[in-house]
């Protein structure tokens, strides 16, 4: 997976899945605040989301990139659902 390919899927993530699926974007929040390291669920330094919307994004990527996760987990959170950067990767790792 190339850079540029990595940056297209973090791409669909922030702008599709968590400002518009969200609605991040009406809670305030603005493409610029979010990047590859920004962590989902720290509210300090993060978005705080919560496990309903943990489990929205994990919807909405299956139905965006066309895969299944077979199982959501804690440790699925814990492992690919840190910052937008790990989740963009365990996205990229599906679809090579």
């Amino acid at each position: 997976m190339t850079t540029t390919e990595l940056a297209s899927i973090q791409n669909v993530i922030i702008d599709d899945i968590l400002l518009d699926g969200l609605d991040l974007a009406d809670l305030g929040y603005e493409k610029d605040q979010i990047s590859g390291a920004t962590p989902l669920f720290d509210e300090t330094n993060g978005l705080g989301l919560d496990s309903l919307a943990a489990l929205e994004v994990a919807v909405a990527v299956q139905q965006k990139f066309g895969f299944k996760i077979e199982t959501l987990d804690r440790a699925f959170f814990e492992t690919n659902c840190v910052t937008v950067d790990t989740l963009a990767r365990y996205v990229a790792g599906r679809l090579s």
